[in-house]
């Protein structure tokens, strides 16, 4: 398929109606517009997580509501019709503008860096002709896309590794800068105009589903890669064992998001890699982040209070109220009841630390630069 096709559903999207914040699309990897559609959005006032509820309502969405289709020729899942850049731009500044919003959201990453860059480690170390350098200089390049506080740039920096960084946050961009003592670009990484073939690690953690135009910037993305770079990505997985379950329980499944313009399955990836002239060296579900479900835990967190003469941080701008929250006991004990089962299928999927299953809500890929 052309990227002339595939342009046109990021250059000349078409509005919904005047004033709308959505826009229709086709599909990015192949630039037909038959689908099927998998799912429909919430309304505002339904959506689970207080964050997304805010920045919701500072969006005009009318009477149009977001759906997540199938492409029928690819595969490809996407938002159509989606939030304009606009609207996006709107959604997050209203998130992170807003003190207490997005508390939490910004978690210790350092257990998941730990992890990425020991499986990458090994990959770039795979040589069996000993004829190629392990890294591309005297020290492994890498390049975090997205890169937030710079949680991984600082384990890959005490590694030893060169880092680079960007961001799209001005206020995470010059936190991961001061953190690690080099400059942090804030936009684009294409505007780096960094060497073809110059890195040995180009990392995007939840970068790739928010993209407006994701395939032609992974195969941007690849093609800084030296023979045997690594490119790792993480990105939602709709071909997971909890939306097969949500889908048979007639469900909404947990996954589909305001904030995700994108979804993927683990054969649509491995076609996408080898379009991207990559192989894929490892595809996997386990996330060191994640735990067991343990109800009397949350029970135990919802009955904390806050010492005396403090108070839990609130957003300055009020949070439009959950719409369940109404709704008769019983039917919100059972919501919960399905949630904690969501969470175990969730766990289960992702198999175990070091394992290749692939039936999680996230795949986290390593895809490989032939040499």
């Amino acid at each position: 398929m052309t990227n002339s096709l595939r342009s046109h559903s990021v250059l000349n999207p078409t509005p919904c109606s005047p004033g709308s914040d959505l826009e229709y699309v086709v599909c990015d990897y192949c630039g037909t517009d038959r689908t099927r559609r998998l799912a429909t959005l919430p309304p505002v006032g339904a959506l689970p997580l207080p964050m997304h509820r805010l920045g919701a309502s500072v969006l005009r969405l009318g009477k149009e509501r977001i759906h997540f289709c199938q492409c029928q020729r690819c595969g490809l899942v996407y938002m159509n019709p989606r939030l304009t850049e606009a609207a996006i731009a709107r959604f997050y500044d209203t998130v992170y503008g807003t003190q207490g919003a997005s508390e939490g959201f910004e978690s210790d990453q350092r257990a998941r860096a730990v992890y990425l860059l020991d499986v990458a480690t090994r990959l770039l170390a795979d040589d069996p002709d000993g004829e190629t350098a392990l890294f591309a200089g005297p020290r492994p390049q890498v390049l975090d896309i997205g890169c937030g506080a710079g949680q991984l740039l600082q384990e890959a920096q005490r590694r030893g590794w060169e880092v680079r960084g960007t961001e799209l946050s001005q206020v995470a961009a010059q936190h991961a800068s001061q953190l690690l003592g080099v400059p942090i670009h804030c936009g684009d990484f294409r505007e780096l105009r960094l060497p073809a073939g110059s890195l040995d690690l180009v990392v995007m953690q939840a970068v790739v589903e928010h993209l407006r135009a994701p395939i032609d910037f992974l195969r941007d993305s690849a093609a800084l890669l030296r023979p045997g770079g690594v490119l790792f990505f993480s990105v939602p997985n709709v071909a997971s064992a909890e939306h097969r379950l949500a889908r048979l329980l007639r469900q909404p499944w947990r996954g589909f998001i305001i904030e995700h313009l994108y979804y993927f399955t683990p054969a649509f990836l491995r076609r996408l890699a080898d379009d991207l002239g990559l192989e894929i060296a490892f595809m996997s579900s386990w996330n060191p982040l994640s735990r067991w479900p343990n109800p009397w835990r949350d029970l135990r967190r919802a009955g904390q209070r806050a010492p005396a003469g403090e108070s839990r941080s609130a957003p300055a701008t009020p949070i439009p109220p959950f719409a369940g929250a109404r709704d008769p006991l019983a039917k919100r004990a059972l919501r919960q009841a399905t949630n904690y089962l969501f969470d175990v299928v969730s766990k289960v999927s992702e198999g175990r630390r070091g394992g290749a299953s692939t039936s999680g809500n996230v795949l986290f890929v390593w895809a490989r630069k032939p040499r």
